[in-house]
């Protein structure tokens, strides 16, 4: 039987304690900005760049895999004789899957399978960490293909951005809406929603906002009994901190593991500083 290897990008920014004995590589997504060129969480991490880009007149760009990466690292493993699982961020926002799936046929194997995770940050690294852990266990690469599948279908994301310039910055919202929704504290709430993220709801001051995620959390993981959350933070800890108590009090013990997880700078260039969110799945076999 052949052992099989998780790769995936940086955008999960995936905790150390739930990979250091996995079979998991992390390959870095990159960032532009301001003439210099920085490997995502390695060059830069998310403290410094969220510090800088609070006062920075330039927006960072953000930019996929090249192809070569892709070879060269499953050249790598496939000489080592390992299969590989490559799950990387949504297809639909990024053109890193396009390129894993182009680095696959070049190179002809069967002995790897593209995963579009239609989504990023924790809500992919659960994805990731569940996957590699069947792996460790002896799972074959396609049976950790549908666990990633099975955790895929179960996991959502909500989140509120601290501020609407950033949007306004990578066109998702027009002038006026940035300008009319900061000066009436508006805070959207987005979902990333088949790939892509859209708007959920708009609710005046972040306290609201926190509990009514809260309130769509609920809603959306139903009667389930095991659940595993991530409460996401851009640059302020205390947020993360308040909205997972909130979780806390409603969910209870239905909570089966939870922790903190700092968005990369990758997926913090679009949304900005001051942004809190929640990844989550139902975890029930």
């Amino acid at each position: 039987m052949r052992n099989v290897i998780v790769i995936t990008d940086s955008s999960a920014y995936l905790p150390p304690f739930q990979t250091d004995s996995l079979p998991v590589e992390v390959i870095p997504l990159y960032l532009t900005w301001e003439g210099k060129s920085y490997a995502d969480g390695i060059d830069l991490n998310p403290e410094d760049f969220f510090r800088r880009l609070a006062s920075s007149s330039e927006m960072p760009r953000t930019s996929q895999i090249p192809l070569q990466t892709f070879l060269n690292v499953y050249r790598r493993w496939l000489e080592k004789g390992y299969d590989i699982l490559s799950i990387h961020i949504s297809g639909k926002v990024s053109g890193t899957v396009a390129a894993a799936i182009q680095a696959a046929r070049e190179l002809a194997s069967e002995k790897i399978r593209v995963f579009d995770s239609l989504t990023g940050a924790a809500a992919m690294a659960f994805q990731v960490v569940e996957a590699a852990r069947a792996a460790a266990q002896g799972a074959t690469l396609a049976e950790c293909e549908r666990i990633a599948r099975k955790i895929r279908e179960a996991s959502h994301t909500y989140f509120i951005p601290g501020t609407l310039e950033f949007l306004h910055r990578g066109g998702r919202i027009g002038g006026a809406a940035a300008l009319v929704g900061s000066a009436l504290k508006i805070h959207p709430i987005l979902e990333t929603r088949n790939g892509v993220i859209e708007s959920c709801e708009k609710v005046r001051t972040m306290s609201r906002a926190m509990q009514r995620m809260v309130e769509l959390m609920e809603r959306k993981v139903g009667k389930c009994s095991r659940i595993i959350a991530a409460s996401l933070y851009a640059d302020i800890p205390e947020l993360a901190e308040t909205l997972l108590n909130l979780v806390k009090d409603r969910l209870g013990n239905r909570l089966q593991q939870t922790w903190y997880s700092t968005i990369s700078p990758v997926i913090g260039a679009h949304i900005g500083p001051g942004a809190v969110g929640m990844a989550f799945a139902c975890h029930e076999d």
